[in-house]
C-alpha cells in the first residue's frame, strides 16, 4: 500500500491550524492506517514531515537501532548527505537513545566542547539548535528522533512534546510492522524495517546515476510512483534496483 494517510479531508484553507488541531488530525490518520497493511518507511517519513510542519523546525531525522544496537537512518526530511551524516554523529540523538530521555541543545555553538563533530557539522548545515527524543517501546528505547531548527532556541516548549508524541507513534508503528509472530521479539525483528531502507538507498543511487538527478529528487520520484500505483515504497525500490521498472519515463512526463 503506497499511501499511509488519507488526506482527502485535510483543511485546504490558507489559515494555519493550531498545533493541537494539526497533531490530533495526524494521530487520527495514523491510527486509521495501523488497522490495515501499511508502509512503515512511508509512515515514518510522513511523521517527520508533519513534525517539521507543526513545530516550525527546519529538518528532522529518525534513527532505528539494528540488532547490534547501532543506529541507522530509517527516515529523514531530506536526503541531503549533510543531514544523513549529521544524524550518525555523536550527539543528542545518540544520547536520547542511550538514556531514553530527551536531549536538548538550544544553541549548538555552546555544544562544541561536548559534541565537537556534531556541532560543527550542524552549524555548517545552517542549524543553530537541535532536540532529540527517544523512540520508546515500553521501558526500552529502539531509536531516536532528532529535530533541527535554524534559529537558536527556536523550538518552544510544545515542540519537544510534539516530537516525543510523534516519536512514540513511530515506535508503535514500527513495532506493529515487525511483530510477525507471538514468539518473535522486537529486537530480533527490527532489521526487517531497516532492510526496506537499505533497498531504498540502493534505488536512490541507481536513479541518481541513471537520470543525473540528486538524491532528494530520486527519493521523491519513488514516493510519487508508490502513491500513484498503491504499492509499497520498498517494493518500488526493489524493482528499480533489479531493473524491473524504469522511472526515468515518469520523470520526463
Amino acid at each position: 500500500m503506497g499511501r499511509v494517510f488519507d488526506d482527502r479531508h485535510r483543511d485546504r484553507s490558507t489559515e494555519p491550524l493550531p498545533q493541537s488541531t494539526q497533531l490530533l488530525r495526524l494521530l487520527v490518520r495514523v491510527v486509521d492506517s495501523l488497522t490495515s497493511d501499511f508502509d512503515v518507511v512511508e509512515l515514518c517519513q510522513q511523521l517527520l514531515e508533519a513534525c517539521v510542519e507543526i513545530t516550525g523546525a527546519a529538518d528532522a531525522g529518525l534513527l532505528l537501532a539494528d540488532q547490534r544496537g547501532d543506529l541507522q537512518v530509517l527516515a529523514s526530511t531530506t536526503e541531503a548527505p549533510a543531514l544523513l551524516e549529521l544524524l550518525h554523529c555523536e550527539g543528542p540523538g545518540l544520547r536520547a537513545y542511550r538514556s531514553t530521555s530527551p536531549a536538548r541543545v538550544p544553541d549548538l555553538r555552546a555544544a562544541e566542547d561536548l559534541w565537537p563533530e556534531f556541532a560543527r557539522a550542524a552549524l555548517a548545515a545552517g542549524y543553530r539548535c537541535a532536540y532529540a527524543v527517544p523512540l520508546r517501546l515500553h521501558r526500552d528505547s529502539i531509536g531516536a528522533l532528532t529535530i533541527f531548527a535554524a534559529p537558536a532556541a527556536a523550538l518552544d516548549h510544545l515542540g519537544p512534546r510534539i516530537g516525543q508524541i510523534l516519536a512514540d507513534t513511530a515506535a508503535i508503528g514500527i513495532a506493529h510492522h515487525v511483530l510477525l509472530a507471538h514468539s518473535a521479539t522486537i529486537n530480533a525483528q527490527l532489521p526487517t524495517a531497516l532492510n526496506s531502507r537499505v533497498t531504498i538507498e540502493q534505488a536512490k543511487g541507481v536513479l541518481a546515476e541513471r537520470g543525473g538527478r540528486d538524491m532528494d529528487l530520486a527519493f521523491e520520484l519513488m514516493r510519487a510512483h508508490a502513491r500513484a500505483t498503491g504499492r509499497r515504497l520498498a517494493d518500488i525500490a526493489g524493482d528499480v534496483v533489479e531493473g524491473r521498472v524504469d522511472l526515468r519515463a515518469d520523470a520526463a512526463d
